[in-house]
């Protein structure tokens, strides 16, 4: 090793100091494909690939893709490294913000469309009900006002919910704690409720309230996927160099809510955070697409993986640099 770029140092993890002198052998194991990769560029002086490579770097599994091609007028290689994940997961990110602004033009104009007849629907029933004489026939218009008023009520969340943020410097876990108190007085006694804290984590800049209520909605997502029985863990974390929406940050906190449920179904998980789609029977479909949204409001992204056994929902927001004392989220 002669030099690594700054990209290359994040991806081992290592600052250039430390891999200077060393073999690709001793930081990617196993490298002997890696290796043979480079012997042949060495000896044709042509340039050569290799897709889904696997290695284990400081204790980390990658998937990468690999290119070596030969220094002009000198010995040597340049070993340019891929990472194919980060890259499907900013594809992904991509698609989630794609997403938020379809979501957010439906769910206006879908609340709009709803609130008008509402009113006159819940007038005609009122009328109706005046005109009724038998007990019996007016449950049934109170059933028409009571679910039109819900409706309404429904619809007026929604359009607030997308109010402009009023940020202020805190710490993630004063919005862990308030809402692991909730769902604590909710949950079942079957359901397990667990703490799994990163002590250091750094401040951020956010509205305080739109924050609680989006990750209300991952936490009780979360206890109706369990049930009666069940773990859920709430999780923070502090992650260096991360990219939320195509902008890199020198450091992002994450909140994040794991249940051991059945998972979502793969027919549902590429439109999860559009309104009106739902897994549960009597879902209405916005929980997800209000927290994307509030969230996409701050600065961050709702990411998440599923798999039977494992459903991890995982706010991003991008820390406060403390170097530059702005009070905002740092970007590199």
């Amino acid at each position: 090793m002669t030099y690594l770029n700054p990209a290359a140092q994040n991806l081992l993890g290592l600052s250039e100091r430390q891999a200077l002198g060393q073999t690709l052998a001793k930081l990617l194991r196993p490298s002997s494909d890696l290796v043979a990769l480079c012997q042949r560029a060495l000896d044709t002086g042509l340039t050569f690939g290799l897709r889904e490579f696997y290695t284990w770097v400081g204790g980390r599994e990658l998937n990468l893709d690999c290119h070596a091609s030969p220094l002009e007028n000198e010995d040597g290689l340049v070993v340019e490294l891929i990472d194919i994940e980060r890259d499907r997961t900013l594809r992904r990110e991509a698609e989630l913000l794609a997403q938020r602004k379809v979501s957010r033009r439906i769910v206006r104009q879908l609340a709009h469309e709803v609130k008008n007849p509402l009113g006159g629907l819940r007038g005609a029933a009122q009328l109706l009900q005046r005109q009724l004489h038998d007990p019996e026939l007016g449950k049934y218009t109170r059933v028409i006002i009571d679910e039109a008023d819900r409706l309404a009520a429904l619809v007026d969340s929604v359009l607030k919910a997308g109010g402009a943020p009023k940020p202020e410097e805190l710490n993630l876990h004063e919005i862990t704690e308030r809402v692991a108190e909730l769902i604590g007085a909710e949950k079942p006694e079957g359901v397990e409720l667990a703490r799994d804290y990163d002590p250091s984590l750094p401040p951020v800049h956010v509205d305080r309230h739109q924050l609680i209520q989006a990750f209300l909605n991952l936490a009780r997502n979360a206890l109706q996927a369990v049930g009666t029985n069940g773990r859920i863990v709430i999780r923070t974390r502090a992650l260096p160099n991360f990219t939320i929406a195509g902008t890199q940050h020198r450091l992002v906190v994450s909140a994040e809510v794991e249940d051991n449920g059945p998972g979502i179904s793969h027919e549902l998980k590429d439109t999860i955070f559009y309104p009106l789609v739902t897994g549960k029977p009597t879902g209405s479909g916005i929980g997800l697409t209000i927290a994307q949204d509030l969230v996409s409001s701050n600065g961050g992204l709702i990411e998440f993986t599923t798999r039977p056994g494992s459903t991890v929902f995982r706010i991003r927001l991008p820390a406060i640099d403390t170097r530059n004392g702005n009070g905002r989220g740092s970007r590199t």
